[in-house]
């Protein structure tokens, strides 16, 4: 079973900090698509209109960021943790 942790609007969209995946993805595409099925309004912030992942958006496999990985391809293993970050700026002078 796959949690994914959403943080900072990405939670208000789905209505929690946590989703469990009904199924268990193989990959990183796999489970945000099943996200983005579930949480329309999830796709604009996280995907390109190429299908890819916008590029200040942080998906992680326990812990590590796709990008350094294989990217939506990256595989899921059993009760991995997918956390997605979605952009955030500010902060002080």
């Amino acid at each position: 079973m796959i949690e994914a942790k959403l943080y900072a609007t990405l939670r208000a969209i789905a209505g929690s900090k946590t989703v469990t995946l009904e199924r268990q993805p193989d990959t990183v595409g796999a489970a945000l698509e099943e996200l983005i099925d579930r949480f329309p309004d999830l796709r604009p912030g996280l995907l390109s209109d190429e299908g890819t992942v916008r590029p200040f958006v942080a998906v992680m496999v326990d812990g590590r960021d796709i990008r350094h990985l294989g990217g939506l391809d990256t595989p899921l293993p059993d009760d991995a943790t997918l956390d997605i970050f979605p952009p955030v700026a500010g902060g002080s002078a």
